[in-house]
């Protein structure tokens, strides 16, 4: 059951930009007006631009913070009780796979941070997510079947759908994927993905999968260590976080279903960034140097040596490349 400050928000994001009279609201509800104006009072304490005017009512503007009410109406109502939003976590893949130690999931869940103090991708690597500027987020999606996916495909797939969604904040912008996982802007990483298994210890099958995304939307300063390799995507506008992720989460949660479609794969090897370069790529203590000839159609990589033979690797990660 929606409370009053739920009900509130909902008719002025269904009336964006328009003005919607406090005394309507309040028949609608049959409440008084004095509870239409704590509810929009509650509101803006949560970071929701609303403008008040005397006989005009309410406008809502936006609102620059992350809310699970707004997610939920972006998303057509698809995510009501399915979000969790923290203001900040050590990481939301932690906060995930904690959640699974204690309950059943039989749909997907979305988890959602505006700062993360221990942000990782892939062999723990650590993603810098501050405040305000980024999007954080992982998503529990169930595996009923308990088969162990193809991971590769899996990770290509969702980097695809991912990109799709910010192409369209983002039309200017020309992303191309790093192998396997990272999102890239020329010759600057602005995000990446990290594909886990919830293993069933008594079956040992995959339960459940938990994707994590993270982008520097907007971030201006990183650490020095990582001046010159990252970026976020445009410092300059401000893109509403709340309707990105529920424009992200519904696309990965789709395609989650239909990772293996031969579109997908062929949809990532267009943005590729690595095709036709020369790359060092680590495997556990070692590492092979090549050229990249693509991506295999389960989602490996293929190098050429020195020796003109092809090799295809599952796994790994790219180090170095000869821009």
């Amino acid at each position: 059951m929606q409370t009053t400050k739920q009900f509130v928000l909902l008719e002025l994001l269904r009336q964006k930009g328009n003005w919607v009279s406090g005394d309507e609201l309040a028949e609608e509800l049959n409440i008084s007006r004095e509870s239409i104006w704590k509810a929009i009072n509650t509101l803006k304490r949560k970071g929701n631009q609303i403008v008040s005017r005397k006989n005009l009512g309410y406008k809502y503007i936006g609102n620059e913070s992350l809310d699970e009410d707004t997610i939920n109406f972006y998303s057509g109502m698809k995510f009501e009780n399915d979000i969790f939003v923290f203001d900040e976590v050590t990481s939301t893949q932690e906060v995930a796979k904690q959640y699974l130690t204690t309950h059943e999931v039989k749909q997907p869940l979305v988890f959602v941070a505006n700062n993360q103090s221990q942000g990782h991708g892939r062999r723990g690597r650590k993603f810098y997510s501050p405040s305000d500027t980024g999007l954080y987020f992982s998503l529990i999606l169930p595996n009923p079947s308990h088969d162990i996916l193809k991971i590769g495909l899996l990770t290509t797939s969702t980097a695809v759908a991912v990109v799709k969604v910010l192409e369209k904040f983002y039309e200017d912008k020309n992303f191309k994927l790093k192998w396997v996982n990272d999102i890239y802007l020329d010759t600057y990483k602005v995000g990446g993905i990290i594909t886990e298994a919830a293993l069933d210890l008594e079956s040992s099958s995959a339960s459940n999968f938990i994707m994590g995304i993270g982008l520097n939307l907007a971030t201006k300063e990183f650490p020095d260590e990582l001046l010159g390799k990252v970026k976020g995507i445009n410092p300059n506008i401000n893109i509403d976080r709340n309707q990105l992720i529920a424009e992200m989460a519904q696309e990965v949660i789709a395609n989650f279903s239909n990772y293996t479609h031969p579109n997908l794969i062929e949809e990532y090897r267009k943005r590729s960034l690595l095709v036709g370069k020369e790359v060092t790529l680590k495997l556990g203590t070692s590492s092979v140097k090549g050229e990249v000839q693509g991506i295999a159609d389960d989602g490996s990589l293929v190098l050429k040596g020195d020796s003109g033979k092809l090799q295809s690797f599952t796994s790994g990660e790219v180090i170095k490349v000869d821009w």
